[in-house]
């Protein structure tokens, strides 16, 4: 057993005391505060920045991002080394934000289910919604970090390689040995069917809460990433049939009239990326991918001028709108849309993955102006859901997300190159720069970590 260090954020006495005292009623016991009230609980599950914050670091190394010769003078080392995907990230004195975000994320979640149903002045259904929450906010970050420091899950494989350790309990030692690949996923699925046997609830009043849509969202997002369309989308139409409306982006003035993020129609289910990485410089490639009346050119991306640095180029330019408005990576309607596109295509379906990536075309397109597409094959259609994506999520790193997996299939397998500071560098599929290392100074302070 080893002694968790601080770099996964595991001392709960400080956790309480310092990022939740705001939220959660406490008793001292000792020179410690636990958690004693539901009241408790619900403020831990509500901590907005800790539960949300999802990561993002994958943003900067992704297909959408290309910084400008003039830009990189400015970057980071930290920025230098994800963009040129390097095999170590971190200086010694540095930590991982992500790291430790996402870990927080799961450490809150754990001590909710370890705790809450045995909490005092709650009902039995409040304590049981929140108990079904922490399922999913679980189950959110360990999908990130399973995709961000482990290999692709492969259906056609036994997934038996190491990502990252499996933390379910609350406890101050536990073993940092890493998990498998396949286990990841199996704990994020069976996370997500606990939360269903355990009634989630199906509207809360914000966004940000997890919901019975979020879960169905999340497993269609889940089983995709596993190469299992069938059941993405089963999930996927289970998620659309409970929320599926989208933003005519012809009713927007500009994009100031763009809806805040827990206002907005489309989020099924609030994660936000961190605030660090706003105003990453969009590729000329996606850029010119817009045609004329494509409104989400100008809805979705603005001059680099309005980021810090400032830099030639544009930006993903939803989070500028309103300090409110973070990069969601959370589920949303688009995104079940299109997940439900390409299942149909790769199941052979073409009409029907045309008529949903064409649902959500009908909304971004310039009124009276042409937006629909016709495929007479299944690959004809898979090609246009995939360019979809990339148009769609823009600014939200999954287009890295999208890399790894596309690796799998040949047809579809790319190398990438990008010059930083006048040195080439490449990326070639299934290589190790898919896989973000982790920080050389957790291993150092947990071995096992590196094994």
């Amino acid at each position: 057993m080893k002694f968790l260090k601080f770099a996964l954020y595991i001392f709960l006495p400080v956790l309480l005391l310092n990022s939740c005292r705001d939220y959660v009623e406490v008793e001292p016991v000792g020179n410690n505060r636990i958690l004693k009230y539901t009241s408790d609980y619900r403020g831990l599950a509500n901590n907005y920045n800790d539960m949300t914050s999802s990561g993002g670091i994958y943003l900067l190394s992704n297909a959408d991002a290309e910084f400008p010769t003039t830009y990189q003078n400015g970057v980071s080392t930290i920025w230098g080394n994800s963009y040129t995907w390097q095999d170590r990230i971190y200086d010694p004195s540095q930590g991982d934000a992500d790291w430790i975000g996402l870990y927080k994320a799961v450490y809150y979640s754990n001590v909710i289910l370890n705790g809450v149903m045995g909490s005092e002045k709650g009902t039995d259904a409040e304590k049981k919604e929140i108990y079904a929450e922490a399922f999913v906010h679980r189950a959110f970050a360990y999908l990130q970090l399973v995709n961000t420091y482990g290999p692709q899950f492969d259906p056609a494989s036994a997934n038996s390689e190491k990502a990252v350790p499996l933390l379910l309990k609350p406890e101050l030692f536990s073993s940092l040995e890493r998990s498998t690949v396949g286990q990841v996923y199996d704990q994020i699925i069976s996370d997500l069917k606990d939360a269903l046997a355990n009634d989630i609830q199906d509207s809360p009043q914000f966004n940000v809460l997890p919901s019975k849509r979020a879960v169905y969202a999340l497993l269609a997002r889940t089983y995709l990433y596993m190469g299992s369309y069938q059941l993405s989308l089963d999930n996927a139409e289970k998620a659309l049939a409970m929320q599926n409306g989208l933003i005519d982006l012809n009713s927007l003035a500009t994009g100031f009239s763009y809806p805040v993020l827990i206002q907005n129609p489309e989020v099924i289910f609030s994660k936000t990326l961190l605030n660090g990485y706003v105003g990453i410089p969009l590729s000329n490639d996606l850029l010119n991918s817009f045609e004329t009346n494509d409104l989400r050119y100008n809805f979705y991306t603005m001059a680099g001028t309005n980021f810090f640095p400032t830099y030639t180029g544009r930006g993903f330019g939803i989070p500028r709108y309103s300090q409110t408005t973070g990069i969601n990576v959370g589920v949303s309607v688009p995104e079940m849309y299109l997940i439900a596109a390409e299942c149909y295509a790769r199941l052979g379906q073409t009409q029907k993955a045309i008529d949903n990536l064409n649902i959500v075309r009908a909304k971004r397109y310039k009124s009276g102006q042409s937006y629909q597409v016709s495929a007479s094959t299944s690959k004809e259609a898979l090609d246009l859901v995939l360019v979809e994506r990339q148009k769609e999520f823009i600014g939200k790193g999954f287009r890295w997300f999208d890399q790894k997996r596309l690796n799998l299939d040949p047809v579809y397998q790319k190398t990438y190159t990008r010059v930083f500071k006048g040195q080439t560098y490449t990326l070639a599929p299934n290589s190790a720069g898919y896989v973000f290392p982790i920080n050389q100074n957790y291993i150092d302070l947990n071995p096992e970590l590196g094994k």
